[in-house]
């Protein structure tokens, strides 16, 4: 076990709370077990704890070695350790993160590695983008499609508005929830930076219900 996991886990493990962990397992829909760690002291144990051992130690082996743990906690603590490591992403982050979602993933661990670290990765790397958007377009996993769908986000003008207009054009007809909501979502935080286009496309493609009230939901 790496330090920083070891520390991590002796940590978190103390501050197990059975209550906290009840309503955290009903709110993900009894889909995960937690220790009942919130947030805050959750985030003040990583800060602590990545300042003595965090730089040091390879990313993708503690990270690797935290999500596998059973615990919800844990993988959003190796989420978050990926993060922090962005000065040392290299090209085993896609397909780690491909790994993590499998088929039985769910919102919270995609949403946050789409916007917040395989948007700023494709950034960094914007020769590796298509290979991937393609790979998950075509997976037939929505969750990877999905990741295509929130990984710009954060993107304002930088967005690449022809890839987004047609990943939304493939997906449009999808019934899934997690689908439509994402669509919308894409679509309402590019509004911010471009609302006359986000209402033009709306007008002019055949969107979800759901998509449409998403996208149009500020404007």
């Amino acid at each position: 076990m790496k330090p920083f996991v070891k520390a991590i886990t002796e940590a978190l493990r103390d501050l197990a709370d059975a209550d906290n962990a009840f309503w955290m397992r009903k709110y993900m829909r009894e889909k995960y077990p937690f220790l009942g760690v919130k947030k805050p002291e959750r985030q003040e144990v990583f800060k602590a704890l990545y300042k003595e051992y965090g730089s040091s130690e390879d990313w993708f082996e503690v990270s690797t070695e935290l999500f596998a743990m059973p615990e919800r906690e844990f993988q959003y603590v190796a989420m978050e350790y990926v993060k922090k490591a962005k000065k040392s992403w290299d090209a085993r982050l896609p397909a780690l993160f491909e790994e993590w979602i499998g088929e039985e993933s769910w919102w919270d661990v995609v949403d946050f590695l789409g916007p917040q670290i395989l948007g700023p990765y494709f950034l960094q790397f914007p020769a590796e983008r298509d290979l991937w958007i393609n790979r998950w377009m075509n997976s037939g996993n929505f969750w990877l499609q999905r990741f295509c769908l929130v990984f710009s986000l954060g993107y304002k003008d930088k967005t690449d508005i022809i890839l987004l207009a047609k990943t939304i054009q493939a997906l449009s007809s999808s019934k899934e929830f997690f689908i439509q909501k994402a669509i919308g979502w894409a679509l309402r935080q590019y509004a911010r930076t471009d609302a006359e286009w986000v209402l033009d496309f709306v007008e002019n493609n055949a969107l979800a219900p759901l998509s449409k009230r998403e996208a149009l939901k500020h404007l």
